[in-house]
């Protein structure tokens, strides 16, 4: 039986025109790129057409494709477009977005981590609520999909210094969250 292509042999096969791989390559990667974008707006619907337009993005231009890492470029489009969805949204005079229809979402998805010693777990709510969009982006790419400082700066645009500052930050401040709440309930 033939193994399956990688990601690389794949993109090769699709600029050859064999578009069918389009679809293994969507099928691989879109619950990540969903989940992104559910991080990011706190929203099902609005991150269901984001990974959407994600997708579209990188088909219209995967002929122009030469990176190594599919999933950093897919990530790379998908908080590009996520950015674009967060300004038509300012431009209207709307609200980051309305968490109160994706509360089922909210309580369920959460983000796992440790920070020191304890064990830090936050809701895509508390994330999208408590930290600002840089930092919540930072923390999302470290701790949600295990992304070096170095892989975050490329896919942000910033320097890797600015990098490790944001998820610093954005850890230590949920940390102090976590710890502030620890208290209120004792």
């Amino acid at each position: 039986m033939k193994e399956p292509l990688n990601d690389r042999e794949m993109i090769r096969e699709i600029q050859r025109g064999k578009k069918e791989y389009l679809n293994n390559i969507a099928e691989k990667y879109y619950d990540d790129i969903y989940r992104f974008c559910c991080y990011q707006t706190g929203s099902r619907q609005d991150a269901w057409d984001l990974a959407q337009e994600t997708f579209l993005h990188f088909i219209r231009y995967v002929e122009q494709y030469h990176y190594k890492n599919l999933k950093g470029y897919l990530l790379t489009i998908a908080r590009n477009v996520c950015v674009d969805y967060f300004r038509k949204c300012q431009s209207r005079n709307q609200q980051e977005t309305d968490l109160s229809s994706d509360m089922d979402l909210v309580g369920r998805e959460t983000l796992s981590f440790w920070s020191r010693q304890e064990q830090v777990i936050i809701s895509v709510e508390e994330l999208s609520r408590r930290l600002p969009a840089m930092q919540r982006e930072a923390v999302i790419l470290y701790y949600g999909y295990g992304y070096k400082y170095r892989e975050i700066a490329h896919m942000t645009g910033v320097g890797i210094a600015t990098a490790k500052s944001r998820v610093r930050q954005g850890t230590e401040k949920l940390r102090r969250i976590a710890k502030k709440e620890e208290l209120c309930e004792e």
